[in-house]
């Protein structure tokens, strides 16, 4: 018994510092591999003159790779499946506009919030959307593994959520007619709108639903790797280059302007 105890022990032992060990193995292979979305316009979306994923929060993995001194890896990941690779390994960082939530802080560890997304509807004009007690009678479609149903729900419960693959998904099915309404951040909202083919239909009520924080997620105990990115993000403040990404997506001169109301900070 007492063996099996020790090999237990052991065992525990060299799995916890196989798993609180990534910013050695990210600096001795001289690069990270980051998990990103390739179907969330503008924070992540294939850009066909670039032949490669694009958006806000790629140019940030680019900038926090840069800061580590390593080659950014992008593999695309599902929004259902982004606390699971990061936590059996297939990526060591995620940026995917991936809500920092108490929830999700007990499974992963999370950086500083580099945006801040107010949470809007997308609806059919008909409803002439006012207040959040209209949910209870309209079909609002999500992404799966999204935060959307779980703020939906404590908005109204008898809202109905249709939760399909991805946003492209999502997209299809308003245009169809299969669902009324989505949800999200302003700006993707006002992207997505602007490519529906019965646009006319539509529009983003000034309603607030609820306000996220998109960051950085890694596994567990990687704490120093959680202070490189950290690091990285504020200096981008400082700099002004954190300005400088999120004005090429939602400044003046942007498709959807939406004026900047935060800042990376401690």
């Amino acid at each position: 018994m007492k063996i099996a105890r020790l090999c237990l022990l052991v065992g525990l032992f060299v799995s916890a510092m196989a798993h609180a060990n990534d910013w050695e193995k990210i600096q001795k292979k001289g690069e990270i591999v980051i998990g990103v979305r390739d179907s969330s316009p503008p924070f992540g979306f294939f850009e066909k003159s670039r032949g490669t994923v694009w958006g806000y929060d790629i140019e940030f993995a680019q900038y926090i790779a840069h800061k580590l001194n390593v080659k950014p890896v992008f593999k695309t990941v599902d929004p259902a499946d982004r606390l699971t690779v990061i936590k059996d390994g297939r990526v060591d960082i995620v940026l995917a506009t991936l809500a920092k939530t108490p929830e999700r802080m007990k499974e992963i560890e999370f950086s500083l919030g580099y945006f801040v997304a107010t949470q809007k509807l997308l609806a059919k004009k008909k409803y002439a959307f006012k207040d959040v007690s209209q949910l209870d009678n309209m079909t609002v479609c999500v992404p799966a593994g999204t935060t959307n149903a779980q703020y939906l729900r404590r908005l109204s419960a008898s809202v109905k959520i249709d939760q399909l693959p991805d946003t492209a998904e999502v997209y299809k099915a308003l245009a169809e007619g299969r669902c009324e309404a989505t949800c999200g951040s302003e700006a993707s909202l006002q992207r997505g709108l602007a490519k529906l083919p019965n646009k006319a239909e539509f529009e983003v009520p000034d309603v607030p639903l609820e306000a996220e924080i998109y960051a950085v997620g890694m596994r567990r105990g990687e704490r120093h790797l959680q202070e490189q990115i950290d690091k990285a993000l504020i200096e981008a403040e400082k700099t002004g280059e954190a300005v400088a990404i999120y004005d090429r997506y939602f400044g003046p001169q942007s498709p959807v302007p939406v004026p900047r109301s935060f800042k990376i900070a401690r």
